[in-house]
C-alpha cells in the first residue's frame, strides 16, 4: 500500500503558500519544486483553499488573483479546477502582459516613438562606421527604412493590436518582445500604471518563474520591493529546470526576502531515475528529491558509441531492442511509444523528414525562435491556413474548407462578399477559383514545393501574405494589382495587408520554400508535440513512461548551446567559458547539466541515454567514478560494430 506520508510530506510547503495569500498581510514567496513534485497541483490547491471571506472581499472590490502559467494547456487545467471563477485571472505571460497595457494607446505610441528613434540613431552610427556595398550595409539601410516608415505612421494608429498566441499583422500590431518590454517599462517607470496594477491584483502568481523573460521578471521584482505589504508575488519553479537563456539566471538569489518553502517528493519517476537526477544536480545546488515508496525500481542505461563511422539509426534501434530486453517491456521496440529527446531541433528534423524546411530557417537569427515554437507568422500561413485548407479539400470536407476561408481569407470576409452585380466577379467566386488552382498542384498525388503553393495563394489572394514571404515573390505587387483591378468593386485593401519586415531573410525563406509541401505537416506535428521526437526545451513539464535521450555533439549545429563532451570530461572547458566562470557567468557545463537534468526527469519508468563521443571510454569512466551509473548500466560498443561510411554531416 502507498505510504500516506508520501502524499503529505510536502504539506508544510503548501500551508506556507496559503498563509502568504492573506489580504491583511500578503507575503511574497518562492516555492522550490523540483521535477515531478506536483508544483502545479500546489498552485491549484492554494487557489481552491482560499477562504470564503477572502474571495468575497476580492469580488466586492472587483479585484483578481493573477495566475500566470507557462502554457495554454496549464492555464486551461487551472481554470477548470477553479470552476472558471472570474476572480482568478489565469493566463500565459504574454496574455497577462497584454491585459495590462491594452488600450494604453498614447503611452504605447510614446514608448515606440522613443524606442524607434533610439534604434534608428544606433543604426546610423553603425552605418557611418561600416563599409558601403557590403551585405551588412544593405541590411542596415533596409532596417533603417523600415523603422523610419513605422515611426512616421505611428500617429495614424488609433489603437494597437496584439494576439498573444497568433499572428500579429498590420501596421497597428505589436510584436511579442515589444509587449513584454512595454509592460516591464510601465511597471517600473509609471506610478499611475503601478497603482492600477496594485488596485487590480493583490496577488500575482507565476508558474515556471525561472523561464519568465528577464526584463519582465526584473520589473516584477522591482515592483514587489516598492510595494511590499500591499501585494504579494508568488513564484513557483526550479532554477535547475531553466531552459531558455532569456530567463533570470540568479532568480533564486534575488528572492532572499521571500518565504521559500520547498517540496521534497518526486511523484513522477521511479527510484532509480530519481537517484540519477539527484546525482546530476548534486554539483549544482545539492537539492535532492525523494521517490515514492510505491514507485521503486526503474531502469537506466547508457549506450556509448564512437562518433565516427557509426550508423546512428542502427545503433539507436539496437539501444531500443536492448531496453526492451532489459526491462521486459516490448513497447521499447515501438518508436511511437518512446519519447526521443535531442539537444537540437535540426537533429529531430532530420529524423522526422523536414530538414529541407528547417535547415535554412534555423540559421536566420530572428526567425529561429518563432520557427521552433510554431509562432512565426510566415510559417503559420502554411501550418494554420494553407495546410488545413488542403487537407479539408482532400478529405472532401467542404464545410471545414469554407470555415477556414471565412476565418482567414480577405476574399470571403462578410463585408466584402457582394451579390452578383452585372456579372462582376465576387470575393466568393474569386476564392473558389483560387482554391481550385491550389488543389491542381496536388493532383495525381503530386507533392509540390512550398514556393509553388505560396505563388498560387498570393496570385489569388486566398490569404494575406506576411512581409517576409512577399519578399520572395518578385511579381507579387504586379499580380496583386491585376487582381485588385478585377475585383475593384470589393473595396479590398491589398496595399497594406502586411507591412514589410524589418530584416531581410529572403535568402533563408527562398531556400526553405524549395522544400516539399508535405514537410509542413511533419513540422507541425513536431512543434505540436505529436511526434515521437522532442527537444530539451519542448518537453518541460511533460512526462513519458519511456524516454531516450540522444547526445551527439558531433552532429550539433549550435555549438554554444550545450556540450556533453565537455560535461563528461572528454573536452576541456573553452577559454571563453573559463573566462565566463571567472566572471560568475554561466558556463557550457552548467547549461548542459541543466538540460540533461530536464530530459532525464521526464522519464517515469525507464530511461536510455544514447551518447556519441570521440572518447566513449572517458565518458564511461566519468559516469562510474561520479556514481551516476553502475558498471553494468553502461553499454559501450566497439568501433566498427555499427559501421557506416563517413557521410557529410547534416
Amino acid at each position: 500500500m502507498t505510504d500516506v506520508s508520501d502524499d503529505t510530506r510536502d504539506a508544510g510547503a503548501d500551508a506556507t503558500i496559503r498563509a502568504c495569500l492573506s489580504l491583511d498581510q500578503p507575503r511574497s514567496f518562492f516555492l522550490y519544486a523540483g521535477a515531478g513534485s506536483g508544483k502545479t497541483r500546489s498552485l491549484k490547491d492554494a487557489l481552491e483553499g482560499l477562504d470564503t471571506q477572502t474571495l468575497t472581499t476580492l469580488r466586492k472590490h472587483s479585484r483578481k488573483i493573477a495566475v500566470i502559467t507557462y502554457t495554454n494547456a496549464a492555464a486551461d487545467e487551472i481554470t477548470r479546477r477553479v470552476k472558471a471563477d472570474p476572480v482568478f485571472q489565469v493566463q500565459t505571460i504574454h496574455s497577462f502582459a497584454w491585459s495590462l497595457i491594452e488600450g494604453r494607446t498614447a503611452d504605447i505610441r510614446g514608448w515606440l516613438e522613443r524606442n524607434l528613434k533610439t534604434e534608428i540613431a544606433e543604426i546610423e552610427v553603425a552605418q557611418a562606421k561600416g563599409k558601403v556595398g557590403t551585405a551588412a550595409h544593405d541590411e542596415r539601410l533596409k532596417k533603417m527604412a523600415s523603422k523610419t516608415k513605422r515611426l512616421g505612421r505611428l500617429t495614424e494608429i488609433r489603437a494597437f493590436t496584439y494576439a498573444p498566441e497568433g499572428d500579429n499583422f498590420g501596421r497597428d500590431a505589436l510584436q511579442h518582445a515589444e509587449v513584454i518590454a512595454l509592460t516591464a517599462h510601465f511597471l517600473t517607470e509609471s506610478e499611475t500604471f503601478q497603482n492600477i496594477v496594485l488596485a487590480r491584483y493583490p496577488f500575482i502568481l507565476i508558474d515556471e518563474s525561472q523561464d519568465t523573460m528577464k526584463p519582465l521578471m526584473e520589473a516584477l521584482l522591482t515592483f514587489e520591493v516598492r510595494h511590499r505589504g500591499r501585494t504579494a508575488l508568488g513564484l513557483l519553479g526550479d532554477t535547475m529546470q531553466r531552459i531558455y537563456s532569456d530567463g533570470l539566471r540568479d532568480l533564486d538569489k534575488r528572492v532572499g526576502d521571500f518565504e521559500q518553502p520547498a517540496k521534497q517528493m518526486n511523484h513522477r519517476s521511479r527510484a532509480r531515475i530519481i537517484d540519477l537526477a539527484n546525482a546530476i544536480r548534486r554539483e549544482d545546488d545539492s537539492r535532492q528529491q525523494r521517490a515514492r515508496e510505491d514507485k521503486p525500481g526503474g531502469t537506466v542505461r547508457v549506450f556509448l558509441a564512437p562518433n565516427e563511422r557509426t550508423d546512428r539509426a542502427a545503433f539507436e534501434a539496437y539501444a531500443q531492442a536492448e531496453m526492451a530486453r532489459i526491462t521486459g517491456d516490448p513497447a521499447w521496440q515501438d518508436p511511437e511509444t518512446i519519447k526521443t529527446l535531442t539537444i537540437e531541433r535540426h537533429m529531430a528534423a532530420a529524423r522526422l523528414g523536414f530538414s529541407d524546411l528547417f535547415e535554412p530557417l534555423s540559421k536566420a537569427g530572428n526567425l529561429k525562435d518563432g520557427f521552433r515554437n510554431g509562432t512565426l507568422p510566415a510559417m503559420r500561413l502554411f501550418t494554420h491556413r494553407i495546410l488545413p485548407l488542403v487537407e479539408a479539400h482532400i478529405s472532401g470536407d467542404a464545410f471545414a474548407a469554407m470555415a477556414l476561408l471565412r476565418d482567414g481569407s480577405p476574399l470571403v470576409d462578410k463585408k466584402i462578399i457582394r451579390s452578383d452585380r452585372g456579372g462582376q466577379v465576387t470575393g466568393l467566386d474569386q476564392a473558389r477559383k483560387g482554391v481550385e488552382a491550389l488543389m491542381t498542384l496536388f493532383e495525381d498525388e503530386r507533392d509540390p514545393c512550398c514556393a509553388e503553393v505560396l505563388t498560387v495563394v498570393a496570385e489569388h489572394r486566398l490569404f494575406p501574405i506576411p512581409g517576409q514571404l512577399r519578399l520572395c515573390l518578385p511579381d507579387y505587387d504586379s499580380v496583386a494589382q491585376d487582381l485588385a483591378d478585377n475585383i475593384d468593386e470589393l473595396d479590398l485593401d491589398t496595399s497594406e495587408a502586411i507591412p514589410p519586415t524589418e530584416h531581410n531573410f529572403t535568402e533563408a525563406w527562398t531556400q526553405a520554400l524549395e522544400a516539399p509541401f508535405s514537410q509542413v505537416a511533419r513540422y507541425l506535428a513536431y512543434v505540436e508535440d505529436r511526434s515521437p521526437y522532442g527537444t530539451h526545451q519542448g518537453v518541460k513539464g511533460l512526462e513519458f513512461p519511456r524516454v531516450m535521450v540522444i547526445a551527439d555533439d558531433a552532429r550539433t549545429r549550435f555549438k554554444g548551446l550545450a556540450s556533453y563532451e565537455t560535461l563528461f570530461d572528454v573536452k576541456p572547458l573553452s577559454a571563453a567559458s573559463r573566462k565566463k566562470a571567472d566572471q560568475g557567468e554561466e558556463t557550457t557545463i552548467e547549461r548542459t547539466r541543466r538540460l540533461l537534468y530536464v530530459t532525464c526527469t521526464r522519464a517515469e519508468d525507464s530511461l536510455a541515454l544514447v551518447l556519441y563521443s570521440e572518447s566513449p571510454e572517458t565518458i564511461q569512466k566519468f559516469l562510474i567514478s561520479k556514481g551516476w551509473m553502475a558498471e553494468d548500466e553502461v553499454v559501450m560498443v566497439e568501433a566498427g560494430t555499427f559501421d557506416q561510411e563517413a557521410a557529410p554531416q547534416s
